[in-house]
């Protein structure tokens, strides 16, 4: 238990300072600058997530299935896995540069907004070779060094932030500049520090380690195409149904729960490399179902909290994004949910069935489109973010019902138990007045306390008794 709780406390330190730095960054930006400039640079981020999920070509995740099975090799491996994302990088650069004008009008409504596409195509290289860096760490499970990279980006983001508002200009331009900046020095020291043995020019393309990564990767892609619905579609439809202003008070919402993912990226970054090496060992089912147990308790608590600790967020972001509050829950379920799917869903990734990841996201995706389109007209912001909380919802029990028919048929009381209080909670502080949601979280927290207790004895008792002690 304290060799595993030691990897996960080096994991957390760069999730936990970069989310630190981040909390810092998000305020910062809304007093500089207005909703409606918010709006225009969370779709710079938008735009650079979108493009880094399809040029991939599912070849990270390839990476880390392989890794083990690698490991003496992992320089052929790593040199192989990114081949075709570093192709894909360079030719969406050159797209984007021959339509920088077409760009910018579908991103800021304007076609004279060149340089920040210009940003954008200059950075793509960079963060194919950072993402791919840190994988390289992470399944090596070096906590401390993948943390100093972490912090490293969100410092230079945030230092860059401050330094372009008070000496360039108080407008999305500084934001965008910023992060570009950041990403791409980020991108160059991991090259020359962690990446510089590995001989990309001397080592030729591995036809068969290509075909099979690419037929564990490629259908990853479809998936995560139908999971862009998942996780752009809102904004996509706010921008398109709403004012710039009105995505600006979403995506500061947004901003602010992504500093919850500090939870959902530590667990995730711990946890891929531990059950993996755990399946190849062959440790006992019940060290699985001892984590999940404890994961899927701990967010249920986590959530609670956060939303009776809401009114702080209000403050936080200032008077012009106050009404972020009444967003912000159930856009909560978005790293609640999806880190205790990370806990159920790793099955699938056992059983070598990633294709049943284009069922769980274009379901998800479907009924996230659906609801935006319905909820987006009637409750604005509010509306987006219901739909993205319910569609996370059926992301966690798909993968869930999915993982656990091809690996074992783990108990799905407690998660109805857990689903059923997350939704009521986040109803209340959506939509419910004065004391009555405050109230409610309470009860529930003091309810679940003892579970929680019990969960965390049983986790140590079978690790220990495992031999992760």
């Amino acid at each position: 238990m304290k060799i595993l709780l030691k990897k996960f406390g080096q994991f957390s330190i760069g999730p936990f300072v970069g989310a630190l730095l981040g909390f810092i960054t998000v305020p910062l930006i809304t007093y500089f600058i207005s909703t409606a400039e918010y709006g225009r640079s969370s779709m710079f981020t938008l735009a650079q997530s979108t493009m880094s999920m399809v040029l991939y070509l599912g070849m990270d995740q390839a990476f880390v299935r392989e890794f083990n099975h690698e490991k003496d090799r992992v320089e052929r491996l790593l040199a192989n896995a990114m081949l075709l994302p570093m192709c894909m990088a360079f030719l969406f650069s050159v797209l984007l540069l021959c339509f920088t004008e077409r760009v910018s009008l579908l991103l800021f409504d304007v076609p004279y907004e060149k340089l920040p596409v210009y940003a954008l195509a200059l950075m793509l290289p960079f963060m194919v070779l950072e993402n791919f860096g840190l994988l390289k760490i992470r399944m090596e499970e070096r906590g401390m060094q993948y943390s100093l990279y972490v912090i490293l980006l969100k410092l230079l983001t945030l230092c860059f932030t401050v330094i372009l508002f008070l000496s360039y200009e108080k407008s999305f331009h500084s934001v965008i500049y910023a992060t570009a900046g950041a990403e791409i020095i980020t991108g160059i020291v991991i090259s020359l520090t962690s990446l510089r043995k590995i001989p990309f020019l001397r080592i030729s393309p591995d036809k068969a380690l290509l075909s099979r990564m690419l037929c564990f990767g490629l259908p990853l892609m479809p998936a995560a195409i139908l999971g862009w619905a998942l996780t752009s579609m809102d904004k996509l439809m706010l921008r398109g149904m709403c004012s710039f202003s009105e995505l600006g008070l979403y995506s500061a919402a947004y901003k602010i729960v992504s500093v919850l993912g500090i939870v959902q990226a530590c667990f995730t970054l711990f946890w891929t490399p531990v059950a993996y090496r755990w399946y190849e060992a062959e440790k006992g089912k019940e060290c699985f179902s001892a984590v999940n147990r404890i994961v899927s308790i701990a967010m249920t608590c986590l959530c609670l909290i956060i939303l009776l600790c809401k009114d702080i967020v209000a403050f936080i972001l200032g008077k012009d994004f106050a009404q972020a509050i009444y967003i912000f829950p159930f856009i909560i379920l978005y790293p609640i949910m999806y880190t205790m799917s990370e806990a159920n869903a790793v099955g699938i990734g056992f059983a070598r069935k990633t294709q049943y990841n284009i069922l769980i996201s274009a379901l998800s995706g479907v009924i996230n489109i659906l609801l935006n389109s319905l909820l987006i007209p009637i409750l604005a912001g509010k509306g987006a973010a219901m739909a993205t909380g319910i569609s996370y919802i059926v992301f966690f029990w798909a993968r869930t019902l999915i993982s656990r028919k091809f690996w074992y048929a783990f108990p799905l009381k407690r998660y109805i138990v857990y689903s059923a209080v997350i939704l009521l909670n986040c109803f209340a502080h959506t939509f419910a007045a004065a004391w009555t949601p405050y109230l409610v979280s309470l009860v529930c927290v003091l309810a679940l306390a003892p579970e929680a207790w019990r969960a965390l004895k049983e986790c140590k008792s079978t690790l220990l008794e495992a031999g992760e002690g």
